[in-house]
Order: structure tokens, then C-alpha cells, then sequence
């Protein structure tokens, strides 16, 4: 398969963010990776899209950010290689059109059944570590050969912008996690003893603002003791949530994190943080921090929370705190591995080859329901490079009606009153026996011609209307090149496409050569600028699985670059194989 960009999704729900969220204010390690391994992907030359609760849509650093409200329109219009649902898996439900679907967990494995009634809709499922790893395979087992272990990265450029000059404090503890994975102890057990064997100490404290709504009742209670333990405790000052470049200013400035963690980290962002600064981390041997905390020195055994972790809790805190030149060097030891293997850049380059291999395997494997989708999509040609032979070529006669062909030639004929002139000549090249240039000539109450592209003796037109033409051409890049010839150079092309399962929805459409989207209407009109509108005519099957079937209407300039060839390929990363049904029926069909 060709290699070209992908056109990346990210979904996700709960905390809202936008483009510039980690740079403005604190924000929650998922969304903060979401974030930064979005941009990733776009400065590899990607095209990336993040829906989620978006105060502020918009392109921020080559990603659009977009509200979830969007995914109903994007379900329809947009055509992703790669879908990659963060967190909240309820989001496979949803009928988008991607070739590849993709779990990104960030969370132990609460919900196995709900899980496993989304495998067939779940091509890759990314944990971030060994433990997290297990988690999945002990809950679920049948999950094994779709789990895929990658990791959290960090975005060092503006680690090392945020740090510039900033002196470490020896005596300036810190806890940066969440209350309920470790302060409560801190604080009852660890830090007393501490302040008092070390009087100069001080512990400050920060992170992002947790919703106690939302929490279990248990752990609401243990945020208020916190809160209690944090006025009462001597030497404490809360930072509360401070934007990522004020974080890592303090992160830098602290002479050992504390985080005598009980929680079962799947990773643990916080401690990547602190390493990649170079700053002494003291934490549980357990859970994944055995794997993200990488100097054993900065590791305490024993199960977290019992008197004998306590002991040992205490005795290495001190031992770190007493020796600080050598506390350090194991930090800077830390701080060079780390930063060698968390890098945003290097991970989003082992996901675009994890996704592009994803593909690949599909191609060598499920040919025949990959060309069984194309095909009902009225991708025929790429249907046919896939199978490296011809497919029957349907003798379906003229081009159908539209389900709503009154409403549809009143769409074309109100977007091209907006652009023509009181004497501008139209013409229209179609497959429909005269019936577009009957109805648009009866809306502009001015003559339309039906135009032959074969034709001599040219007579420009200052409007061109192609529709269902274009897609059923061997090349739509000639045949646009041709078409436009017959336009004056000031005039104006509209383009009406049939795109998607149509032959699912009604007859009369087997014959579309190219399934035209967004992408590929834009590559045929290059250097202009093209209104696009979507008009949705059908969803057919059940489930995430679903079939849209809709038409594309493109204004454009006739003025510009000539139309560059389509490359056929180029929609297989973002087709889905047929289901096995489907499959069956395209082949008794005689289709592939």
C-alpha cells in the first residue's frame, strides 16, 4: 500500500478541553495526552481531528478541535483511516467510518462485559504498561489479539521552555497526584514524622480540581479528611491546579516528590513528569510505577499503606533528603532514560507504523470484504486495484432520481443563483436524460443546456452543473479537465456527487467507477476555494456497522489549477471489510 497520510480521529468524553488547555490551565493526564499525541501525529504530516467537549473549537497547532455535538455530522461526512476512542469505549457504538477503530485505555478495566459486547467493532485496544496489560487479559481474556502496549510520552520542548533558570530547593517537598491515591497517608502517617526529624521541610501540593460529584461516596469522605489534614498539618501550603508551564517550573524547583502511592497506576504521568525534569521521585514498588519509575532507588517495597512500607517509606525518604548530591545523580540517571523513551514524537511514529501495519495485514488477509465495501460504495476502481482484476461493469442505464429530487435540484439551483448573473448561461453535464437541466432551468427561469463533452463547437457557459458524472468516469481528474474547458475562465462549476452505500439504499448505482468524499473533491479542485455542503439520503444496517449513503454539492471556481489524477488507493485506509453477510450477498451478486 501506497504510504500517505492518515486521516486520524480522536473521541473522547468527561473533562472539557480545547487546543491550548495544557498550556492555559490545569488539566487531567488522559485529556493532557490526548492533546499532545494529537499534535504529535499532525506534525508527522497527518490529518487530525479531536472530538470532545470543546469550549473552544478551532485549529490549534495542525489539530482541529471540534464539540462532541459534531460527531453526528462527522459520522456522515467524514471518512477516517484511524478512529481512536479514548477512555469511554461507548463511543465504538457510534456509526463512524474508519478503516481501523481503536480503544486507547487510560484506566483499569472497570466494565469487562460492557467491553466485550464491543469486541467486533475493536481492531487495536492500547494499554500503557504490563500491569495495565494484565488487568485487560485477567478480566478479559478474548481480548489477547487485538492488546497493543504502547505508553504515555510527555512534550519535552515545552518541559525544557517552562524550566529555563529554575533552581531546585532541597527542602521543598511536593505531592502531584490525585488526593485519594496517597495523601491521606502522607499526611497522617509519613509527613509528621518527617517534619519533625527535619524541621526546614515544607510540602506543597497541587494538582487539578476534582469533581466530588461525580465520586463514590467512600472517596468523598476521604477528600474531606484530606482537606481537614491539609489546614491542620504544619509545613503544608496548597498550590491547587497551576497550567503546565507553572507545574513544571514547580515540579523542577522541588527537592524530592513524595507519592506513597496505594492506587493501582496504569502509568502514572506525574512520575514521567518529575524524571524528565531530573527531579528525585520517592514512590510504592508496585502496581505500574514498577515500570515507570525506573531507578529502583526511588522505589519503596512492601505492600503500600502497612506498617512495614511506612517504615521503609520514612527511612528512604530521609536517606534521599540527607544525601542530596547523590539523590540527584540517581535523578539525572533517571531523567536521561526517560526522556529517551517517553518522547510524544518518537511514540506518535510507533503508532503511524502499528496503524499502517494494521492495514497492511488487512489487505494480505480480508481482500475480498475490503473489495465487497468498495464496491458498495461505488469504489469500483479501487475495488479493482485491490484485487488486481476487473470487476463486472453493470449496464444500469441512466442515472436514478434522487430520494428527494425536488428538494435536491432546489439545493443546486439556490446555490447557484448566489453566483450567477442576470444573463449567465448554465449547462449542465449528466446522466439523467435532460431531467437536472429541466428542473434547474424551471427554478433559475432561465435557459439551461444539456452539455456533451464530446461536442464541438464550443459555447462557454459562465455556470457548469455536473452531477453523477464525474464519480462513473474512468478518471474524474480528465474528465473534470474537459468539463471545465467549456466554462468561461470567470465562471463557476457545481458539482453534485453521489457518495457512499448507495446500491444499499436503491438501484441504479452500481455503476459509480469512484466514491468521492470531502478529501477527494478538494484534491479535484485544487488552489480554490470550495463551498461544500452534505446532503444525507440513508443510514442502512444496524450498529456501529452502519452504511451512509449521501451527496456532496461543491461550488468552485473554474479558475485554477488543473485537476490532478485521484490515486486510487488512497480510500482504502479508510474502508471497513464488509461484514461476513454482506460479503456473501456482493458474491452471489457476481460483484467480486
Amino acid at each position: 500500500m501506497k504510504k500517505q497520510s492518515l486521516h486520524i480521529a480522536f473521541v473522547t468524553d468527561g473533562q472539557p478541553f480545547h487546543g491550548a488547555s495544557p498550556e492555559e490551565h490545569a488539566l487531567g493526564g488522559s485529556e493532557t495526552a490526548c492533546v499532545q499525541m494529537a499534535r504529535a501525529l499532525a506534525q508527522r504530516g497527518h490529518r487530525v481531528q479531536v472530538f470532545c467537549r470543546c469550549p473552544r473549537p478551532g485549529l490549534h497547532q495542525g489539530v482541529v478541535f471540534r464539540d462532541r455535538r459534531d460527531l453526528v455530522d462527522a459520522s456522515q461526512e467524514e471518512r477516517f483511516s484511524v478512529v481512536v476512542v479514548s477512555r469511554f469505549f461507548t463511543a465504538l457504538d457510534l456509526p463512524l467510518q474508519a478503516g481501523l477503530k481503536v480503544l486507547w485505555n487510560h484506566d483499569i478495566l472497570d466494565a469487562p462485559r460492557l467491553l466485550a459486547k464491543r469486541m467486533d467493532e475493536l481492531d487495536l485496544c492500547l494499554v500503557l504498561s504490563r500491569f495495565h496489560a494484565e488487568d485487560f487479559l485477567t478480566k478479559l481474556p478474548a481480548i489477547a489479539p487485538k492488546l497493543a502496549l504502547t505508553r504515555n510520552g510527555l512534550d519535552l520542548d515545552l518541559v525544557d521552555r517552562s524550566t529555563v533558570g529554575v533552581q531546585r530547593d532541597p527542602w521543598l517537598m511536593g505531592y502531584v497526584s490525585r488526593p485519594e491515591r496517597g495523601l491521606k497517608l502522607l499526611l497522617e502517617k509519613i509527613w509528621p514524622v518527617l517534619r519533625a526529624r527535619k524541621p526546614s521541610l515544607r510540602l506543597a501540593v497541587c494538582g487539578y480540581e476534582v469533581d466530588t460529584n461525580e465520586l463514590p461516596e467512600a472517596i468523598v469522605k476521604e477528600h474531606v479528611q484530606i482537606q481537614g489534614l491539609l489546614a491542620s498539618s504544619p509545613g503544608v501550603v496548597r498550590l491547587g491546579a497551576l497550567a503546565k508551564a507553572d507545574y513544571y517550573r514547580f515540579l523542577a524547583s522541588c527537592g524530592l516528590v513524595l507519592y506513597p502511592c496505594v492506587f493501582p497506576e496504569i502509568s502514572c504521568i506525574a512520575a514521567l513528569e518529575a524524571q524528565a525534569l531530573g527531579t528525585p521521585l520517592l514512590t510504592s514498588d508496585a502496581f505500574a510505577l514498577r515500570e515507570t519509575v525506573v531507578e529502583p532507588d526511588f522505589r519503596v517495597g512492601g505492600d503500600p499503606g502497612s506498617p512495614d512500607y511506612l517504615d521503609r517509606y520514612i527511612q528512604r525518604a530521609l536517606e534521599l533528603i540527607q544525601a542530596p548530591q547523590e539523590t540527584q545523580c540517581l535523578a539525572e540517571a533517571a531523567r536521561v532514560r526517560v526522556r529517551a523513551h517517553h518522547d510524544w514524537t518518537r511514540i506518535a511514529t510507533e503508532w503511524e507504523n502499528l496503524f499502517r501495519e494494521q492495514l497492511a495485514r488487512r489487505i494480505q488477509r480480508q481482500a475480498p470484504a475490503l473489495a465487497a465495501s468498495l464496491v458498495l460504495r461505488g469504489d469500483r476502481a479501487a475495488a479493482e486495484e485491490l484485487l488486481q482484476r476487473g470487476l463486472p461493469v453493470p449496464d444500469e442505464g441512466p442515472a436514478p432520481r434522487d430520494p428527494d429530487e425536488e428538494g435536491l435540484l432546489d439545493a443546486m439551483a439556490q446555490a447557484l443563483a448566489g453566483v450567477l448573473t442576470e444573463t449567465g448561461a448554465v449547462g449542465v453535464v449528466s446522466r439523467d436524460q435532460g431531467r437536472t437541466a429541466q428542473g434547474l432551468a424551471q427554478r433559475l427561469g432561465r435557459e439551461v443546456r444539456e452539455i456533451d463533452l464530446a461536442g464541438v463547437g464550443k459555447e462557454r457557459v459562465d455556470a457548469l452543473v455536473i452531477r453523477d458524472s464525474l464519480e462513473r468516469a474512468e478518471d474524474p481528474a480528465l474528465f473534470l479537465r474537459q468539463a471545465l474547458a467549456w466554462c468561461h475562465p470567470h465562471g463557476k462549476v457545481l458539482l453534485c456527487v453521489a457518495a457512499g452505500a448507495w446500491p444499499l439504499l436503491m438501484a441504479g448505482h452500481l455503476a459509480r467507477r469512484h466514491d468521492l468524499g470531502r478529501e477527494e473533491i478538494l484534491a479535484l479542485l485544487p488552489g480554490r476555494s470550495v463551498s461544500l455542503r452534505y446532503l444525507a439520503r440513508g443510514l442502512v444496517g444496524q450498529g456501529a456497522d452502519r452504511y451512509f449513503a449521501g451527496r456532496w454539492l461543491a461550488l468552485a471556481s473554474v479558475a485554477g489549477p488543473e485537476p490532478d489524477s485521484l490515486d486510487p488507493g488512497a480510500g482504502l485506509s479508510r474502508t471497513r471489510p464488509a461484514p461476513q453477510h454482506l460479503l456473501d450477498e456482493v458474491k452471489r451478486a457476481g460483484l467480486v
